[in-house]
């Protein structure tokens, strides 16, 4: 069995570089950041008819089965090209309605895994101050108010998962965006192919899906998956930075001869080598639910971030002043390396809830001890 999903999962990596290749090419990226809210139909019709909004789901909900491992695959590849489809949305919406046992569920999931409906995951409370989300007490059905800052797919997406709340009262509920108590808001943001806005919320119907382990499930995945773009994506600031060091000539000799470089790029390697083995091992984590797995997916968010801006930052420096320009390729990276950083929360919201978890499984010995 193990053998048999390396190679579906070497099958999968293969077709999404090629497909992707082919698809998220130079000049088609370009034209997405032109436009604030921009969002690659094609590609996202093309992921669709693949089954890539399948690959995680179980094959109980229509999906490939091959979990968050085979969906991670597809964010590597994702990443590295600084390509942009929601497919982590989609994953955690269905795992998110899966988990609900409730079967008037079963067509939105359908949808969700086909590809005909999109999803967006708003920003938690803890890392959205300027939310205020509240809930009449009237024994009707829940209602929401209040505002989410720039959401990735909130633009063209059909329903948003909301946390609100925070500690032991944070709830994760499922708006419809057809709502006629939503309102979209969309900027020019430093990515504009992000397809993000701003939500608006007065008094919108939303479903109740889960409590607070709901919450801290859906964020931590969104947290893993967003680990293995931000390490691809990294991976190719380095590849690319390397390669241009050994074409641009400076003093008769290619400028990664100096020593200035080689040591930018080898701080690039060591943060790129700590960030996938943290990301790997908060897979493995998450995959066996261990005791730690909020731990390891703090701790590989926050290597994942370090280790993408300083590559997408060093990549730009190494090309000079041709790095920013709207011809070359580095920016691409810088762009993401900046959204991705702050979508799900900026690194201090990850370093404390890192020292939450350790802080956690530190007093859960004493009390074991103390029975």
């Amino acid at each position: 069995m193990l053998e048999q999903n390396i190679e579906e999962l070497a099958a999968v990596r293969e077709q999404a570089r090629r497909v992707l290749e082919d698809c998220a090419n130079p000049e088609h990226l370009k034209q997405l950041l032109e436009k604030p809210a921009s969002f690659d139909h094609s590609l996202w019709s093309k992921a669709a008819e693949l089954g890539w909004p399948a690959l995680a789901a179980p094959e109980e909900a229509g999906g490939l089965g091959l979990g968050w491992r085979g969906l991670c695959v597809l964010s590597e590849e994702i990443g590295r090209l600084t390509a942009s489809i929601p497919l982590i949305a989609n994953a955690l919406a269905v795992q998110a309605l899966i988990s609900t046992d409730d079967n008037r569920h079963q067509s939105l999931v359908e949808q969700l895994v086909g590809g005909e409906k999109i999803a967006c995951l708003a920003p938690a409370a803890q890392a959205d101050g300027s939310t205020t989300i509240t809930m009449p007490a009237d024994g009707g059905p829940v209602r929401l108010t209040g505002h989410k800052a720039m959401t990735a797919f909130a633009a063209v997406a059909d329903i948003a998962l909301i946390p609100a709340g925070t500690g032991p009262e944070a709830r994760l509920y499922l708006v419809e965006l057809s709502d006629p108590g939503v309102r979209r808001e969309t900027f020019a943001s430093i990515d504009n192919a992000r397809a993000a806005a701003e939500l608006h919320l007065n008094q919108v119907t939303a479903v109740t899906l889960g409590g607070t382990a709901l919450v801290g499930d859906i964020t931590r995945l969104a947290a893993l998956n967003h680990a293995f773009e931000q390490v691809a994506g990294a991976q190719a600031c380095l590849e690319m930075a390397c390669a241009y060091a050994l074409e641009r000539k400076a003093f008769g000799q290619p400028i990664g001869h100096f020593q200035g470089i080689k040591h930018k790029l080898a701080e690039c390697y060591c943060l790129i080598e700590i960030a996938r083995g943290c990301a790997f091992s908060a897979l493995s984590a998450v995959e066996s639910q261990a005791a730690d797995q909020d731990a390891q997916v703090c701790a590989a968010r926050l290597a994942a971030i370090k280790a993408y801006e300083y590559a997408a930052q060093e990549n730009l420096h190494v090309h000079g002043g041709m790095g920013v320009t709207w011809e070359a390729m580095p920016h691409h990276h810088y762009r993401r390396s900046r959204c991705l950083a702050l979508e799900l929360g900026a690194s201090n919201h990850w370093s404390n809830r890192l020292l939450s978890a350790i802080a956690g499984q530190s007093a859960q010995p004493h009390a074991e001890h103390s029975k």
